[in-house]
């Protein structure tokens, strides 16, 4: 049994994102996604930020719901965050909050997507 070819990319992103939420698009081709390793770095910081990531995944690109297991460790300052998690659903993609105090956060989320 060979290796698996793993697809990646970069989902999101952010220069500068204040307060809210964000979601990517679908991060892989409908059903092709089983297992899905989440990569996050932060390069600045400024306020008193709060930056949390995951996966969502859909069964007809509308309605998603939360990965288990899929969630970063909080990043409060610059840093390296990284989840991997199994998905059921044939959509999957990114989402990420920021919040706190005067928030603003610099940095990207990419994936790897493991095929079945």
């Amino acid at each position: 049994m060979g290796l698996r070819a793993v697809q990646g990319d970069h989902a999101l992103t952010f220069t500068a994102a204040g307060a809210g939420t964000v979601t990517s698009g679908p991060i892989a081709n409908p059903g092709v996604a089983t297992d899905v390793i989440l990569m996050v770095y932060v390069s600045a910081t400024s306020g008193t930020p709060t930056f949390n990531a995951s996966l969502e995944e859909s069964n007809d690109n509308s309605t998603y719901t939360a990965v288990t297991g899929s969630a970063i460790t909080q990043l409060t300052a610059a840093g390296n965050a990284m989840a991997n998690a199994r998905v059921t659903k044939p959509y999957v993609r990114v989402t990420y909050t920021v919040a706190g105090g005067t928030p603003s956060v610099t940095g990207r989320a990419a994936v790897l997507v493991i095929p079945e």
